[in-house]
This record gives structure tokens, C-alpha cells and sequence, in this order.
């Protein structure tokens, strides 16, 4: 019996079901390709290595259906940024990519770009400064380590004894850490915040460069922008104009202030 359906942006329909046993259970369908074979190839090993995603109990191939393990406690966006996310991507971040598996295509091209500024209607100061937080953006890209791709507050979860479950597996793929730091930030962020997370991050991953790293974040918060703009619109997600509103509000003067850091 289906419960709750608990897609929000992505393209496979979540609901939440009690299997045979009553057990309660998600099911998603049809998932990525690249999310259906994460389960499959990465998952167990990525597992071995406290890199804790939801347990795989049943797949059908032919639909691209995923049963998974529910985790049933939310975590809020302040909890998101502990030591205990950060330690988990860090290890992820630091988990020897193998080139067989399947991993999406991250990247941020003009032509994306330029579709969402369309879209958002920016002032021309700001449509600017965006572009020069795309010209910079190679720096996401080249990164060859792990990352979640979308390691967003509602992306995460606890079991009942407390263990940390990172789930959406839909952008799994290789790219800077700052692309799964920057959403740890609430809102677009400062640069304080920037600074203070790659501080964090730096300690706990042993990671160099900690000044380059808090640039890339305030790249990737820019990035994600292009992102999430496009999919919204492109998925006719309900939520777009919110979204698109709140940009236009904050946007600006966020690259107003932030602009520097390049």
C-alpha cells in the first residue's frame, strides 16, 4: 500500500510502502542509470568503508526499480553540517574511484548557463558576475575524487541506533569536495562560512589548499544555482517559481558580496 509520495526534485517518482511483511519500505522508479547500478557495483563496497547508504532489497531491471531500506529520522539543516557528515564525505571523497562504474556527467556549460540566467531575469551586474563564477568553474570539474553530488539536508537520514544514511544516489560521480560541502550551507552562505567549512573539512580529511577549496565552494553555491533553476523548469517541478522568486530576491546581492573571492 502506497503512503507518501516523497519525490521532490527528482525525476523518479519516491513513495514510501509496507512490503509483504509490513515492513515499511521505499520504492523509487524509474530511477538513472547511473543510481541503479550505484546500488549494484558501489554501494557494497562504499559500505565496507562507512560510507552508509540505505540497503538495497529488491530491483527489477526491466523498469529500473529500486526497493530500498527506509531510514526514518529527517535530519535538519543544522545537523547536516556536523562532524559526522563531514567525516562520511570525507571518506567517500577520499574512496579510490573505480572505472567501472557508472557516475554522472557534472559539469557547467555556457549554453546552461545562459538558459538559466534567461530564466532568472538578473539584473545585468548580476547576470555579469555570474558569468565570471562560470569562467572559474573547471575547478569543480577536474577533481577525479568521489562525490555524492547532492548531499543536501534532505538527502540524509538516521536509523533507529543513530547511524548517519546518505541517500539519492542520482548524481554519484567525481568532482571537487566543494560540491558536496556547498550544500551543507544554509541559503547561498557567506564567505565566512565558506571559509569556516573548508577549515573544518581540511582538519578532518587531512585535504590541502583550504583557501582554494572555500573559493570552490562559493563556485559550486553559483553552480548549483544553473542546476537547480533548469531542472525545476525542465521537470515542471510545482516549487519553480518559489525558487525562482527567492534567487531573484537574494541572488545579487550575494554576488555582490561574494564576487571577490575569485
Amino acid at each position: 500500500m502506497s503512503e507518501e509520495n516523497l519525490s521532490r526534485m527528482g525525476s523518479a517518482k519516491v513513495t514510501l510502502n509496507r512490503d509483504e511483511e509490513g515492513r515499511r519500505v521505499i520504492e523509487k522508479y524509474p530511477v538513472s542509470e547511473v543510481e541503479f547500478a550505484f546500488y549494484h557495483s558501489a554501494a557494497p563496497r562504499l559500505r565496507q568503508a562507512y560510507i552508509v547508504s540505505p540497503a538495497l532489497l529488491f530491483a527489477d531491471a526491466s523498469r529500473r526499480k529500486l526497493r530500498l531500506e527506509y531510514i526514518p529520522h529527517p535530519v535538519d539543516q543544522d545537523a547536516v553540517a556536523g562532524d559526522e557528515v563531514l567525516s562520511m564525505l570525507a571518506r567517500l571523497h577520499g574512496f579510490p574511484p573505480d572505472p567501472l562504474w557508472i557516475y554522472h556527467p557534472h559539469g557547467w556549460s555556457a549554453a546552461a548557463l545562459e538558459a538559466s540566467l534567461a530564466l532568472l531575469a538578473l539584473p545585468d551586474r548580476a547576470a555579469q558576475q555570474m558569468r565570471c563564477f562560470h569562467q572559474h568553474s573547471e575547478a569543480l570539474f577536474r577533481h577525479r575524487g568521489l562525490i555524492s553530488g547532492d548531499s543536501n539536508a534532505g538527502n540524509w537520514g538516521r536509523k533507529a541506533n543513530g547511524e548517519w544514511v546518505l541517500f539519492d544516489w542520482e548524481r554519484f560521480g567525481t568532482g571537487s569536495p566543494a560540491i558536496d560541502l556547498a550544500p551543507l550551507i544554509k541559503g547561498m552562505g557567506t564567505l565566512q562560512a565558506f571559509n569556516a567549512l573548508a577549515d573544518r573539512y581540511s582538519l578532518i580529511a587531512c585535504y590541502p589548499g583550504i583557501r582554494d577549496l572555500a573559493k570552490e565552494i562559493a563556485i559550486a553555491k553559483a553552480w548549483i544555482v544553473t542546476e537547480v533553476v533548469l531542472l525545476l523548469h525542465t521537470r515542471q517541478k510545482s516549487d519553480y517559481q518559489t525558487y525562482l522568486s527567492w534567487y531573484r530576491e537574494h541572488l545579487p546581492g550575494w554576488l555582490e558580496s561574494t564576487v571577490n573571492i575569485l
